[in-house]
């Protein structure tokens, strides 16, 4: 079903999805750590997180510093506050984190640090160095671009959207490009470096910033490629607890009526903090025939602008 895409990013390391059991269930998180996890305070002032979760950090520090790395400060010990239950939880998580980073996913991590060092070596940002480094770039760039899939900073600065419309890939023909492996390793590193810049923004402006999925159902067919579904719930069970306070809500906007209805009949059956991480809305994007209307000018953007505007009235309810 083409809407699992939606939880591939954002859903970060609370919602593990495996291959759908129907149209409705693709659509939805299934349940496991996210029952314990908070919602994100987007945009909060990080001294003001920082002094709320002191004696949790501090714990955290305590019991890990011989293991950490000089980047992993406490700003990055703060996402675990925010994301786990206690101390213990943590502690868990951060050594399992620390492991794939260092382990499976090491060669990705590098990839993302040095194309994110070559983005921003001239003081803004070049993202074709950053597309260009992505794993597998070249075929799979054919079908997935700013048509496709972008990430925008709020107006507000307080989240990385990363909006998605599934309809407009193609993703029989790119199956047919690339293999599974390296679709998943493509997802992964998009999310890497999603991450990473989510951190370096809330060290540079001192709130606390996440990513939003916004996930454009309009036009999406019920049915798809089996082999770029499961290429995306591998993607997601290999980074299931390795991000850790990066995820924001996720929205989903403009469902097909059948698809609306049969999600509106499920979401009800979750705990009450996954329903909080979703939201549902018709309307933004619907007028909007290409995502490459929303990429950044020179001149004023109505369109992106109102866009932004929409997902921050979401992301505040």
């Amino acid at each position: 079903v083409r809407c699992a895409l939606l939880m591939h990013q954002a859903a970060g390391p609370a919602l593990v999805h495996r291959r759908p059991a129907s149209m409705a269930t693709a659509c939805l998180p299934r349940v496991g750590r996210a029952v314990s996890m908070k919602a994100l305070p987007l945009g909060a002032p990080i001294e003001q997180l920082l002094e709320e979760h002191a004696g949790f950090i501090a714990q955290l520090d305590e019991r890990t510093a011989s293991i950490r790395d000089p980047e992993h400060d406490k700003l990055w010990l703060l996402r675990f506050a925010l994301d786990l239950p206690d101390v213990d939880a943590a502690e868990k998580s951060l050594k399992q984190v620390l492991e794939w980073r260092r382990g499976a996913g090491s060669e990705i991590v590098k990839a993302a640090g040095a194309a994110i060092d070559a983005a921003t070596a001239s003081g803004g940002w070049d993202n074709e160095a950053v597309v260009s480094a992505a794993p597998s770039a070249s075929a799979i760039r054919r079908f997935i671009g700013p048509a496709q899939i972008q990430t925008i900073p709020s107006t507000a600065g307080s989240f990385l959207c990363y909006v998605v419309r599934a309809a407009a890939i193609d993703d029989d023909a790119l199956m047919g490009a690339v293999s599974s492996d390296e679709l998943v390793d493509f997802f992964i590193y998009a999310k890497e470096v999603n991450a990473r810049v989510a951190l370096k923004r809330t060290a540079e402006t001192g709130k606390l910033h996440a990513v939003v999925l916004a996930n454009d159902l309009s036009g999406a067919r019920l049915f798809g490629s089996s082999a770029f579904r499961d290429a995306l719930s591998l993607a997601s069970q290999k980074t299931a607890s390795v991000y850790p306070g990066i995820a924001g809500p996720t929205l989903l906007l403009n469902l097909p009526p059948l698809l609306g209805a049969l999600v509106k009949v499920f979401t009800p059956l979750f705990p009450k903090v996954v329903q909080e991480r979703l939201r549902f809305e018709s309307g933004p994007l619907k007028g909007v025939d290409d995502l490459k209307a929303l990429l950044r000018k020179p001149e004023p953007n109505p369109t992106r602008d109102a866009f932004l505007a929409d997902v921050e009235r979401l992301v505040a309810r």
